[in-house]
């Protein structure tokens, strides 16, 4: 129960990383704001979390995620950790990218984490502190083919959280980050079943083999670190990237 009595807002959670993380935080005592573009996701998700609220959001918005935010800290009265996560997949050579396709995986991935900090960060150090985990990816740290627009968001994602990551830490906020690998849900199953032909455990097995654990991750294996990361168990861990890719960066 090593969340009990704390608040969670985490967005993109109507489905994949940051529902897990969701139902993780709330086994563990806390309470939670399901926020997702898709409202009716995010209620479906808040119906089974005991305490939880869903909030619809579109991060790629100033107002609607300053709206969110204040929401969620008017109905819970505060905001002790954040799990920024919303995103989008969407991966091409880059002479098939225009700039409007650009911007948007921009204004999603990096766009989106800027602002939860931009209004979450305020309310926690009006209460004293708080912990922030955001998304990279293992593209933030290795090339991939046809992935370079994503892997350009998430690298921005990874220095933007450690510089602010210095800037906040003496009011005692935390701001670490993840870099999963290939890990399968909602968002990735419609890739592995391309890479597969149409055979979503065949393109989920391809993936997989570029890993030295020869598999492709699930959802609460980065739950776990993401719930340790927020947790006062890692209270003195800020501005640190966390691999979690069953090794696929090791070689």
């Amino acid at each position: 129960m090593r969340h009990k009595g704390k608040t969670l807002l985490a967005t993109g959670a109507g489905s994949g990383l940051a529902r897990a993380v969701a139902q993780r935080f709330t086994r563990e005592g806390g309470r939670v704001a399901v926020a997702d573009f898709n409202l009716e996701a995010a209620k479906k998700v808040a119906s089974e979390l005991e305490g939880a609220i869903a909030i619809q959001v579109d991060v790629t918005n100033e107002e609607a995620v300053a709206r969110a935010v204040k929401e969620v800290h008017q109905k819970f009265g505060r905001i002790d950790c954040a799990f920024p996560a919303a995103g989008i997949a969407d991966f091409d050579p880059i002479e098939n990218w225009s700039l409007e396709r650009f911007n948007r995986m921009i204004n999603t991935h990096l766009g989106g984490t800027f602002l939860c900090f931009k209004y979450i960060i305020p309310i926690m150090k009006g209460q004293g502190g708080g912990a922030i985990v955001t998304v990279a990816s293992v593209a933030a740290l290795v090339a991939q083919h046809g992935n370079a627009p994503y892997g350009a968001a998430k690298a921005g994602i990874l220095q933007l959280s450690r510089q602010v990551a210095a800037d906040v830490a003496p009011d005692n906020i935390r701001i670490n980050i993840i870099a999963p690998g290939s890990i399968q849900t909602n968002m990735t199953e419609p890739l592995y079943a391309k890479r597969g032909d149409g055979d979503l455990a065949k393109g989920a097995a391809m993936s997989g083999s570029r890993c030295v654990m020869g598999r492709v991750g699930q959802p609460d294996e980065i739950a776990a670190p993401v719930c340790h990361l927020l947790s006062d168990e890692a209270a003195y861990t800020t501005g640190h990237c966390m691999v979690i890719d069953g090794g696929q960066t090791v070689v």
